[in-house]
């Protein structure tokens, strides 16, 4: 593998006392003394009102609907902004917020979080535990933002990029205790990025590290004290050191060698927490590499499976594995949906997933069993999954690892999935489930990116290709009927999670900036603003006295800005990370846009084309385009500060400092690794700018190196 992990001690950990204080804040009125105050019987008494928001998804269920109905479609006309408030976050907010007793909780980059006042949009307090950025290559990608905070009896919880899970007093803001989640040094370095989930007292916490030779686990830890309760390994380690229970014994069958040797089955997002079944249900996501032919055959579980375990003790209960044998990188760890629906007549307590693939399940949610999976999207992998074994029918032509040639297959859905972060939304008034989809394609081929064992073509389709109109879409599906009831298209793929409410109308934000309102029953566009910044995280609701807001993060973010923010953000709509509040009446003026920069003046060219080939080669090779956009098209600023820096942009002075920070890693502490010790020449160094500065020449207008 091409990337080195940077060994820092834990012993040199910063404590928490060390926290970074912010500048005084905009309101010097306290929280009080009940701030945060979330208790498992709050949660299920408050469930049919929509005051707050008081966890993840609104409910335990996660439907991400709100019981609120005095906007609704007959007055949503009369929508405005309420307050806007600035977050200092230079690549946007992928947080869902909460929203509890006048006071919204949410989370920035480098897991910074944030109190702000409801009804005005105040800061009240921040916080910002210190995340070292040094510890190796998934460590600088997962330090850079978080999709949320968890909040219960009086703490704010959030995990951080290099491990940790950290509670932090919510009237306060003053940290508390903090636990490892996580060793950040395993493999090529494990991280968080999604939000805690709490209920029955605990806080329940996975982490992102399946592309970087972590082994998955999701652990339990108790709410006021930060003890961890229970683990669940999601694949087996090495049988020579034991098992940690039964279920990883019968798992280790389904290995080629008996166990995963590279790690994966991260639990980077989807864990809900289930009252009714007393479960956790979450999903798991791939393993490395994800070419066959290098691994070995095997299903391997859990890779690529909705898991439920005990949530007291963390035992195994059930799991069904949505993709055995995964060759495309399909994570199953999209957001879940665990609610009630009546299907033939019976009720039945059901979890609804729709992960990477392109497939819609429902599954019981007691026991796992396979109740429907239909495509929601285009599907070229599989021709269908068989009702009765629960496994898909996969289609050969998409084996490219079956292929000795290293022919180039063009499979659908691409490596980011149909269905990514983004929440989608269940009304149980209209018996809907909304889902953001994406429908594009990915060229897999012989290659090795980062250890993946196959060439990727992140963007989908390539930068020369023209994307389809409906390469995004909003689609309302009826999961008992099994059939699309309406959708609405959109021209860019990635687009915002969703909310629906009472009030028969459904909100999300897209890649081009919009903030909308649909009718529930009919997809009917009601209501529109501009907002100048992709809107990628989910929206929520609540009541401050008699008034329903709607409130929504808004800045291009999340992990598939990094590689891919053309799929992610329009030109016109990257800009600030923003926290906007909507109500009937409301007046405040929406602020600004920021316009696009351009490419600043690169520096002379150097090299030849045969040189800027070569480093092109390398760029898809030592995966800059994990960082700095696939084909070197970044996210169009020089925004630094734990950004990502897109290296067009770069000014002469900076070019001089090149091969000591690609080679040595002069700037690892600030998030970008040296790969000198991974075999980078000066050759390849040099080739590497080469490309680079030909990509700035495209950018600013000049035409390609002769």
């Amino acid at each position: 593998m091409r990337c080195r992990s940077l060994c820092i001690p834990l012993a040199g950990l910063l404590l928490l006392a060390a926290c970074e204080r912010p500048p005084a804040p905009d309101a010097a009125e306290p929280a009080g003394p009940v701030a945060g105050q979330v208790t498992e019987s709050r949660v299920l008494a408050e469930a049919d009102s929509g005051d707050n928001w008081l966890v993840n998804g609104g409910r335990f269920s996660g439907e991400h609907f709100s019981p609120q109905s005095r906007i609704s479609e007959a007055n949503v006309g009369e929508l405005g902004l309420a307050w806007a408030t600035d977050i200092p976050s230079p690549i946007g907010l992928s947080a869902e917020p909460l929203v509890i007793d006048g006071v919204v909780y949410l989370t920035g980059i480098r897991s910074v979080v944030y109190a702000l006042d409801a009804a005005r949009g105040a800061r009240r307090w921040q916080v910002a535990p210190p995340v070292r950025r040094g510890l190796g290559f998934g460590n600088y990608r997962w330090s850079r933002g978080t999709r949320g905070a968890a909040v219960w009896e009086g703490r704010v919880y959030v995990g951080t990029g290099d491990c940790r899970l950290v509670a932090i007093d919510a009237a306060a803001g003053e940290p508390i205790w903090e636990a490892q989640v996580c060793d950040p040094m395993q493999g090529m370095g494990p991280g968080i990025t999604g939000a805690p989930r709490v209920g029955g007292g605990r806080v329940y916490m996975g982490y992102a590290g399946s592309d970087t030779a972590a082994r998955g686990s999701v652990a339990a830890f108790d709410a006021a004290s930060g003890e961890e309760l229970w683990r669940f390994w999601t694949v087996p380690g090495d049988p020579a050191n034991g098992f940690e229970n039964e279920a990883l014994e019968m798992a280790s069958g389904t290995w080629t060698g008996g166990w995963a040797q590279a790690g994966g089955g991260a639990v980077w997002d989807g864990i809900r927490y289930d009252p009714v079944t007393g479960l956790v249900i979450f999903g798991t996501a791939s393993t490395l590499p994800l070419n066959v032919a290098m691994r070995g055959p095997g299903d391997n579980l859990f890779t690529n499976s909705v898991v439920a375990v005990d949530a007291a003790t963390g035992d195994y209960r059930w799991h069904y594995q949505t993709v055995p044998e995964d060759a495309w990188d399909y994570d199953a760890t999209m957001p879940k949906i665990v609610t009630d629906l009546t299907i033939q007549g019976s009720p039945r307590r059901v979890v609804l997933e729709a992960p990477k693939n392109g497939f819609l399940y429902v599954l019981d949610a007691h026991t796992g069993r396979l109740l429907s999976a239909d495509p929601i999207a285009t599907v070229t992998w599989a021709s269908g999954i068989d009702i009765e074994t629960g496994r898909p029918i996969v289609n050969p032509e998409a084996q490219y690892f079956a292929d000795a040639s290293g022919a180039t297959v063009r499979v659908w859905p691409n490596v980011w999935g149909s269905h990514n972060w983004q929440p989608m939304s269940y009304s149980p008034l209209t018996g809907l489930v909304y889902i953001p989809v994406a429908d594009m394609p990915s060229d897999y081929s012989g290659g090795d990116m980062i250890g993946l064992g196959v060439a990727i073509e992140t963007l989908g389709y390539g930068p020369d290709e023209e994307v389809p109109p409906d390469a995004g879409r909003l689609l309302a599906w009826d999961p008992v009927a099994r059939e699309t009831r309406w959708r609405v298209d959109h021209p860019i793929p990635y687009n915002g999670g969703v909310l629906s409410t009472a009030g028969n109308l459904v909100f999300q934000g897209t890649a081009t900036g919009e903030f909308r309102a649909y009718a529930a029953d009919t997809g009917a566009r009601l209501w529109a603003v501009e907002t100048g910044s992709s809107i990628q995280a989910a929206p929520v609701s609540y009541r401050v006295g008699e008034e329903q807001h709607v409130l929504v993060a808004i800045g291009r973010s999340g992990g598939i800005v990094g590689s891919a923010e053309s799929r992610t953000a329009a030109p016109h709509a990257r800009g600030p990370a923003r926290v906007l509040a909507f109500k009937l009446g409301g007046s405040a003026a929406m602020p600004a846009p920021t316009p696009p920069a351009p490419v600043p003046e690169p520096p002379a060219r150097i090299g030849n084309a045969e040189e800027v080939a070569a480093g092109q080669a390398l760029w898809a090779a030592y995966a800059c385009s994990g960082c700095h956009g696939a084909h070197a098209l970044g996210v169009g600023s020089r925004a630094l500060g734990g950004a990502l820096p897109d290296l067009r942009y770069m000014p002469p002075r900076a070019h001089e400092e090149w091969d000591p920070v690609v080679r040595e890693g002069t700037r690892a502490a600030a998030g970008m690794p040296g790969f000198g010790a991974e075999g980078m020449s000066a050759d390849d160094s040099r080739a590497l700018q080469a490309y680079v500065i030909d990509r700035a020449w495209a950018a600013y207008g000049a035409p390609a190196a002769q």
